[in-house]
């Protein structure tokens, strides 16, 4: 018996094989690597920091679009964006601690679908309530980033920072992922064969691109002044 060593294959399970009524020695079955892995998780970490800093679009749009192909992928890859958001998050702490207040908001405002209500509201917010507050933020629409901001004005420290932001982000991620997965799954078993996979990835887009289309004019617009 003759296994080709290739790195896009693994082992799997042995099958014994039978001839004769005698058997033979087993052999192994190959099957294939689970294509782009590294990739996936790497895309979900760097999208994770970067929402968590300066980039607006969330990690869940990368998220759902793994959960179309692989559940499993999906919800491990949350962990990976969790990590990223967690490690931007970091940074934004940070770099909020060494500036003054108005030039954190100032730079905050000219991020998209960011405006001065919202991140005087996370202000009070933390101010009242400590950085527990971040829980709310994935059902108010506020992006993590600003909270990180005020942690870092405020002087929340590493652990209760690292502690609160966890809960926040990494249920989010895994519901988004299982929403993908879920919707897929009913789309294979609605529509003919093959049909599903194919369009799938073009609703996605489009789902997203309509969700953003409402969350930056109606969420993060600016209220009109009386």
């Amino acid at each position: 018996m003759r296994i080709e060593r290739a790195r896009r294959f693994r082992p799997a399970r042995r099958i014994p094989a039978t001839t004769g009524g005698s058997r033979a020695e087993p052999t192994v079955e190959l099957r294939p690597e689970p294509a782009g892995a590294v990739r996936d998780h790497a895309v979900a970490a760097a999208w994770g920091a970067a929402e968590a800093t300066c980039f607006f679009i969330v990690p869940d749009v990368w998220l759902s679009r793994v959960a179309l192909r692989s559940p499993r992928r999906a919800a491990a890859a949350s962990v990976s964006a969790l990590v990223g958001a967690v490690v931007g998050g970091l940074a934004t702490r940070a770099w909020a601690r060494r500036r003054p207040r108005a030039a954190t908001f100032a730079a905050m405002r000219r991020l998209p679908a960011i405006n001065a209500a919202m991140l005087d509201r996370v202000e009070g917010d933390v101010r009242r309530d400590g950085f527990r507050v971040v829980l709310r933020g994935p059902v108010r629409g506020v992006p993590y980033k600003l909270y990180a901001r005020e942690a870092g004005l405020q002087g929340v420290g590493v652990a209760p920072f690292v502690g609160w932001s966890l809960p926040a982000r990494l249920p989010r991620f895994v519901l988004v992922a299982g929403l993908g997965a879920g919707l897929a799954r009913l789309g294979r078993r609605i529509l003919p064969a093959g049909v599903s996979d194919r369009i799938a990835p073009t609703v996605h887009t489009v789902v997203w691109i309509a969700f953003y289309a409402w969350y930056l004019s109606v969420v993060g617009r600016e209220p009109r002044r009386a």
